[in-house]
């Protein structure tokens, strides 16, 4: 039993650090908007963080691309989600506690003309 302590805890502490979030990839109601393919050009890049609790779960806050692609009126987009390090940060000090993630999104695309 003793020789197992050990292996339960790194099973444990990297638990801390996995969890499932949702980011939705959502155009506003009556734009036409376009998927951009990873080789396309684009002029326009922006990030945005989502917060979640409960490893996920929850999200804090708007966890959708529609008011960025409304707001810099984009119609050609493409979209990534990374695990950066302020997002381990925030997971590793908050994460343990009160189960706090983070995620970011990175928006890039082509506004209309």
């Amino acid at each position: 039993m003793r020789k197992r302590v050990p292996i339960i805890l790194i099973c444990l502490f990297c638990l801390l650090f996995s969890s499932c979030a949702t980011v939705s990839l959502i155009a506003p109601v009556g734009q036409k908007v376009m998927l951009a393919s990873e080789t396309d050009p684009v002029a326009f890049t922006t990030t945005k963080k989502v917060f979640y609790l409960l490893w996920g779960l929850v999200p804090l806050g708007s966890n959708s691309t529609d008011d960025i692609i409304a707001k810099y009126n984009l119609e050609n987009v493409r979209f990534k989600t990374q695990y950066d390090p302020i997002d381990f940060l925030v997971s590793f000090v908050f994460g343990q506690f009160i189960s706090l993630h983070s995620k970011t999104i990175i928006i890039e695309g082509n506004t209309k003309r």
